[in-house]
């Protein structure tokens, strides 16, 4: 039996552009295999992220292999792009956005923006004129501090005077506005069994005329690059329907939840919050906008921040926003509701 000093050393010794290719091949099929442990341990489901760069990264090594005549090897790195290929495509819930403007002459209208504004950040210029471009119907900001909220009070007090404001100086504060009066606003603990870190979930309701109330749910979730905090964010994730059932009396509600989640589409545990909640995340393209992180090329990037929606409203547009210095790019999103 080989030694593991004997492995090592007989791999720094490659110097075989064929040896290494080999060794990329196998290592990128076992991540991905490992990834499928992804409900079980923490670090296999970070792995359940990258589809798309698996993709990339299995081609990428197939032509390798192709033009070194390593047949097999070819042949099962495009088999694992299929596979990834194929768990991506089975995800998305596309929704072809309208011709124009006029197909929704009978429809109203509601912007939503949800924006990850990095909470180190306190000069929020960009971020003020960007909203008044978008000019949404309401918005949430995470991670916002005290100068969020003063930014809110200074700038937004006349076009968006119905305001939720809970600062923290950490990531987990938050903050929302509105055109239209909040009928409802509540906090709660994000899930009360577990609290690694003290994040929460903001229910608020709007009356927009012409809709029946829309029923809203944010949530910043923690990042799972620990067991307690992979932990907890599962467990924020699995509190979303409970807090949904206990807070609405019908299950054609207009619903749209929204927020950071640390999580992509391609976790069970994604899968799970879907399942249990009937919640749509459905895109106007034909792949998953990626939203973090905002400084890398879009092939590099996965997505993390999230609108999604159930009951009568009909989704016409998503897209993303700038990043304007922060490490997330707002999500936006339409939607239509007849008169």
């Amino acid at each position: 039996m080989v030694s593991l000093n004997s492995f090592f050393t007989r791999i720094s010794r490659l110097d075989s552009l064929d040896s290494w290719i080999k060794i990329f091949c196998i290592l990128l099929g076992l991540v991905y295999i490992l990834s499928l442990g992804a409900s079980f341990f923490w670090i296999f489901d970070l792995f359940r992220h990258f589809m798309v760069q698996y993709v990339i990264v299995a081609l990428v090594f197939a032509l390798c292999a192709a033009l070194r005549k390593q047949w097999p090897y070819a042949a099962a790195m495009l088999v694992l792009a299929f596979i990834c290929g194929f768990e991506i495509a089975s995800r998305i819930d596309y929704v072809p956005p309208p011709a124009s403007i006029e197909a929704l002459a009978k429809d109203k209208l509601l912007k939503v923006i949800v924006y990850n504004r990095k909470y180190t950040l306190t000069e929020h210029q960009a971020m003020v004129d960007f909203i008044k471009a978008e000019n949404p119907d309401i918005f949430f900001i995470l991670e916002a501090n005290k100068t969020h909220s003063d930014a809110l009070r200074t700038e937004f007090k006349t076009n968006y005077p119905y305001q939720v404001l809970m600062p923290k100086e950490n990531a987990f504060g938050m903050v929302a506005a509105s055109k239209t009066p909040f009928t409802f606003k509540w906090k709660t603990p994000s899930n009360p069994k577990i609290q690694v870190l003290d994040n929460f979930i903001l229910v608020t309701r709007i009356h927009p005329k012409g809709s029946a109330p829309i029923n809203f749910f944010a949530l910043h979730a923690p990042p799972p690059m620990s067991p307690k905090l992979f932990a907890q964010r599962n467990a924020d994730l699995e509190y979303i329907p409970e807090i949904m059932n206990s807070k609405l009396k019908r299950p054609e509600t207009n619903v749209i939840v929204l927020g950071d989640w640390n999580i992509t589409p391609y976790s069970p545990f994604f899968s799970q919050l879907l399942r249990d909640t009937g919640l749509k995340n459905q895109t106007t393209t034909r792949y998953f906008p990626p939203s973090w992180p905002a400084g890398f090329y879009p092939p590099f990037q996965i997505p993390i921040d999230y609108i999604l929606h159930k009951g009568k409203i009909r989704l016409v547009e998503k897209r993303l926003g700038p990043s304007l210095g922060s490490d997330h790019r707002p999500v936006i999103a339409v939607f239509s509701f007849e008169n």
